[in-house]
């Protein structure tokens, strides 16, 4: 299967928001010491980045509607660079959370306008496997990118994986110049676009979408102590176990794009948001084994890497004038649910004591979901 060279361009900016978004987490308490701030103050950085990427979704809703697509994402590309950048150069805790900021405020638009690049120039049928390998940057990030910018920061320091996404959003402005065609979009009056947001179809989708990412996240947040705590695995073995969990990430969006040919995005979405819904329920019950803990941690990053393309294509699937609008809103309820079950988890534990108590919402959320899609299926089987 053969990667066009807009994907391949889009698969760098989808890598660099992936560590971005993620490399931070093993070095917090690094930048922290450096900084001379807290763990929970030194936490801000990683709600700053949630907070940027809400901040830039609204600025493409508001003046970015109808910009070329390929001079947007060079934008976007332009704050990768500039928000690393300065995050691998910050002397202090303002700098930090401003840098942190910049780098996020790209992430949903990069996101969003990608999906629909990938559905505007791909063959007929192909738009689903087209978005899911656009995806593949992220997946490789967590494969790949974050276990080694943690290696470099403990080896190092950690400002070499902040300059290091910087080098690479360079690679990625050349790429999306080169390789990718302009795109104008046929302006069109917003009434027209909202019009699209008046049937309870889209929402009903993003419901969907936002209800399952609350629910993997109250859980997945967790996942660290679930192991160290319930599982009672030691901690040199932690490297591993996010490798493993990054591993089937990536194998489940690798699975996933030669299906989208034989399988609605429905289908797809039903199947891996059920095993995502089990998976969660088996570690809420079982993670005092630790080969049930690694399963179900493993088997539920799969189910949810392994909707992530076709998730997006449903989501902008049918949307007619108002793709990019839907596109973002997909992502303010990716990321938005993110944050809210990773609260729901850590009440969980504070109420119940035990760090497996976080796939408690966690399992519930999810399976919540997998009924939405579920319904979705029986109604529109060929969706």
């Amino acid at each position: 299967m053969q990667l066009n060279k807009h994907i391949a361009a889009l698969c760098i900016g989808t890598f660099c928001l992936g560590v971005a978004e993620l490399g931070i987490v093993p070095v917090l308490t690094a930048i922290a010491n450096d900084f001379h701030v807290t763990i929970p103050q030194a936490g801000l950085y990683i709600s700053a980045y949630a907070a940027g990427v809400c901040a830039g979704i609204v600025g493409l809703l508001a003046f970015g509607r109808n910009a070329n697509l390929k001079t947007t994402l060079l934008i976007a590309a332009c704050l990768i660079f500039c928000g690393n950048l300065g995050a691998s150069l910050a002397q202090n805790d303002i700098m930090m959370l401003a840098a942190r900021f910049v780098s996020g405020s790209p992430h949903g638009i990069f996101f969003a306008l990608s999906a629909v690049v990938c559905e505007r120039l791909a063959e007929p049928g192909k738009a689903s496997r087209d978005v899911t390998l656009m995806v593949l940057g992220q997946t490789s990030a967590n494969l790949v990118g974050v276990p080694l910018g943690s290696l470099i920061g403990f080896a190092l320091s950690w400002r070499l994986i902040f300059g290091f996404i910087a080098v690479l959003a360079l690679l990625l402005i050349l790429a999306l110049t080169r390789w990718l065609p302009s795109m104008p979009v046929v302006k069109q009056p917003l009434t027209n676009e909202l019009s699209t947001l008046k049937s309870w179809h889209p929402w009903f989708i993003l419901s969907g979408v936002a209800i399952g990412s609350a629910g993997f996240y109250a859980y997945y947040s967790y996942v660290d102590p679930i192991m160290a705590t319930v599982a009672h695995m030691p901690a040199a073995s932690m490297t591993l176990i996010m490798f493993l969990a990054g591993a089937a990430m990536f194998i489940g969006n690798i699975v996933s794009a030669p299906l989208t040919k034989y399988y609605s995005d429905v289908a797809l979405v039903c199947a891996g948001q059920t095993l995502i819904a089990i998976a969660v329920l088996g570690a809420l019950f079982y993670s005092d084994v630790p080969w049930i803990a690694l399963t179900s941690m493993a088997l539920a990053a799969f189910g949810y890497f392994f909707i992530a393309g076709p998730m997006q294509a449903l989501i902008i699937a049918g949307a007619g004038d108002a793709k990019v609008i839907l596109a973002a809103l997909g992502q303010i309820a990716y990321n938005g649910a993110n944050a809210i079950g990773a609260f729901l988890g850590g009440e969980a534990i504070r109420h119940y004591g035990f760090a497996n108590f976080s796939a408690l919402p966690g399992s519930v959320l999810s399976f919540i979901s997998a009924i939405v899609f579920i319904s979705l299926l029986l109604r529109y089987p060929r969706h």
